[in-house]
């Protein structure tokens, strides 16, 4: 009988110290799972939040082969012009180009709906932009049909396109300058490039119309300086600029940063044609 006892005393103290190891295992179990929750959760903070360098002036770019630099032998465009601007009054400058050669207005205003480029525009101190030149010439179509319904057809809709896309990054970014470069005649010595370039004016007015309904978007214009010998300042493909040409097109963009950013006190565009 006391055998018997012994045995259930010795079984009781045994289930016992089952149960405490098990609470044990699992306590520590636990708090590595915790630990490590915690370590995640603060990785994960940490890639979320930093979304550029600190005491980095950015620069983001967005548009066709314009901003993409094409035609520069020296690579960069006027957008490095703009940098090296910035770089003499900025300790480190960030320049983010994500212009795609060869875009139209609908291209650029499907590209907004990308989460990275999205995430680009929110943390830009400035963004430089190109766009209209592919939807109005259209690989030179617009030479043979400028005067027919299809160019205002054309119009129509890059303004409607150009609308949202200004909409679209005022609301991802709701401070940082936008300048908008606009449009020169690549054409001028042709023998229609007369009705060309009203037309091309006329897509600049409505440009420059649409930025003025807009805080901090600033149109910059580029016609006139391709007005007087324009070829000499024009690529090998006689449409885009060469090196010297984008070196106009940025420095009009500065000069207009260095003035004020070509703003008025009411908010709309001083620039003009």
């Amino acid at each position: 009988m006391k055998k018997s006892k012994t045995v259930q005393i010795l079984l009781v103290f045994s289930v016992v110290a089952l149960i405490l190891s098990m609470v044990g295992v699992v306590s520590i179990w636990y708090g590595q799972k915790n630990h490590q929750t915690n370590n995640a959760k603060t990785t994960t903070k940490k890639e979320t939040t930093v979304t550029k360098k600190q005491d980095t002036f950015k620069i983001t770019a967005l548009g066709d082969s314009l901003t993409y630099g094409v035609g520069d032998t020296e690579g960069g465009g006027y957008v490095r012009v703009v940098e090296n601007f910035y770089k003499q009054k900025e300790k480190n400058v960030e320049n983010v180009n994500l212009a795609i050669s060869g875009a139209k207005s609908d291209q650029l205003l499907k590209q907004l709906d990308q989460k990275e480029v999205q995430n680009q525009i929110k943390s830009a101190d400035v963004i430089l932009m190109t766009i209209g030149g592919n939807d109005l010439f259209r690989g030179g179509e617009a030479l043979d049909d400028f005067k027919s319904n299809a160019i205002k057809q054309a119009e129509a809709s890059y303004t409607n396109n150009l609308k949202q896309i200004y909409q679209t990054i005022r609301k991802l970014n709701p401070s940082a300058p936008v300048f908008h470069i606009g449009l020169y005649n690549p054409f001028m010595s042709l023998k229609n490039a007369s009705e060309m370039s009203a037309v091309a004016n006329e897509w600049n007015m409505q440009s420059q119309n649409l930025s003025q309904n807009e805080k901090n978007i600033i149109y910059v214009p580029t016609f006139d300086l391709f007005q007087q010998n324009g070829d000499a300042y024009l690529a090998t493909d006689k449409f885009h600029p060469n090196h010297a040409g984008y070196q106009f097109i940025g420095n009009r963009v500065t000069k207009v940063i260095q003035t004020g950013g070509g703003k008025d006190d009411d908010g709309a565009s001083t620039s003009s044609n």
